[in-house]
């Protein structure tokens, strides 16, 4: 039943999280709103909605902390790039990956040129 209730959450966290981002929420009302939500929804007493929206605040932090170390290291990796690949090379790179299908070919484990 704990798994059950668990992955409930997790959903709610996720689906209305996402939601949220499409319309430029800040982490603080995003949270907000998830936890009315889910007050709604599960029957939260006052108590339990408190605990919920600290985790959620919390976890929206360390989110927007993971993404900034994604692109800080995406920054770096691409800088080394540069220094390896000659002018060329990286625009070709370039070229290659604005392609349509990369993403999709990328993801499938296929290199088809």
């Amino acid at each position: 039943m704990k798994k059950l209730v668990g992955m409930l959450v997790l959903m709610l966290l996720f689906g209305t999280g996402a939601y949220a981002q499409k319309q430029g929420m800040n982490p603080e009302k995003r949270a907000k709103n998830q936890v009315e939500h889910m007050k709604k929804e599960l029957n939260l007493s006052d108590e339990q909605a408190t605990k919920l929206s600290a985790l959620m605040q919390e976890q929206s932090q360390k989110q927007k902390e993971l993404m900034e170390q994604m692109k800080a290291n995406r920054e770096e990796s691409k800088t080394k790039m540069k220094a390896i690949l000659t002018q060329e090379q990286y625009i070709q790179l370039l070229e290659k990956r604005t392609e349509p299908g990369h993403r999709m070919r990328r993801m499938r484990g296929g290199a088809k040129s």
